[in-house]
């Protein structure tokens, strides 16, 4: 057996480097984000490094494990780093252009999936971003028609690259636009609506960690100074497209579901379920096209 090179180095012993690298350098979770950024290197699970920490990389994959850990110490997103993000069970490619997907936005897919929408019915993605949703959507209910609109050029492009690696491509169609101006022709077409609007404050934004601050786009958080910018310029337009008793789904910011329904409620909804998240902040809103 040949004895290891000089540039091979253990799991443990490499766990250990980047743990103290990351605690030097404020990093949150030192220890679980070394272990996520090794676990997605070697593509297996945190599980796998603990019974292994002897095991040995050698020095092509411990220089790039190390060269993933700077990054990260700079507060580069780790999934930036890594170029994934796991959403509803789909690994997405994430990147620069658009907000990197987070858990609580599963909760829009599990309020649209439970609408039992009928068979064929059409979906809009308002502010679609990488394509989290619609991709979700698209894997999740195969029979769905599906708009995705974006304004950002970038992040409709990530979007696309993530409906291609899930085989969803032909089932979704990729609209460059504002949220607040989709194409007059889906006017009364669309059975749901859905979208996670920007909703951050202009205030908030300084106040960020530097991982969304330095690194996600702005425009994809910050809605204006009161962070309702978003909700009033969707609604009216997304009553517009719906049929009737269609429905809207939304995200809602920290504190916003009073304001929010208010806003939906102007625009012609009646405001059916406020969901909670797994923190148990209310995160989705789910509203019905009123007729009356």
């Amino acid at each position: 057996m040949d004895a290891p090179s000089a540039k091979s180095k253990t799991v443990g012993g490499l766990l250990a480097g980047a743990t103290d690298t990351f605690e030097r350098a404020a990093v949150p979770e030192p220890r679980a984000n070394a272990e996520l950024l090794l676990a997605q290197l070697l593509d297996t699970d945190r599980g796998w490094l603990f019974v292994h920490r002897e095991a040995i990389l050698e020095g092509d994959a411990a220089e790039r494990y190390e060269s993933w850990v700077r990054r990260r110490a700079t507060r580069e997103p780790l999934q930036h780093v890594t170029g994934v993000q796991e959403f509803y069970g789909l690994s997405l490619k994430a990147d620069p252009r658009a907000l990197v997907p987070r858990p609580e936005t599963e909760g829009l897919v599990e309020a649209v999936l439970s609408l039992d929408l009928p068979i064929g019915s059409r979906v809009a993605d308002l502010g679609a971003g990488g394509g989290c949703i619609s991709v979700a959507l698209a894997v999740q209910r195969g029979d769905l028609e599906i708009d995705a609109l974006e304004r950002s050029r970038g992040a409709l492009d990530l979007a696309r690259e993530n409906a291609e690696l899930h085989g969803v491509t032909a089932r979704i169609r990729f609209t460059e636009g504002d949220l607040g101006d989709p194409p007059a022709a889906w006017r009364g077409a669309l059975h749901c609506v859905v979208s996670n609007p920007p909703y951050g404050r202009e205030s908030e934004w300084p106040l960020l960690e530097p991982e969304v601050r330095d690194h996600d786009p702005r425009e994809a958080f910050v809605a204006g100074p009161t962070g309702l910018e978003a909700y009033t310029a969707l609604g009216r337009p997304a009553y517009d497209l719906l049929r009737p008793s269609g429905h809207l789904v939304l995200e809602l910011g920290f504190g916003q579901a009073a304001e929010v329904s208010a806003v939906v409620t102007g625009a012609g909804f009646e405001v059916r379920e406020i969901r909670p998240d797994l923190n148990g902040i209310e995160r989705v809103l789910v509203a019905r096209k009123d007729e009356g």
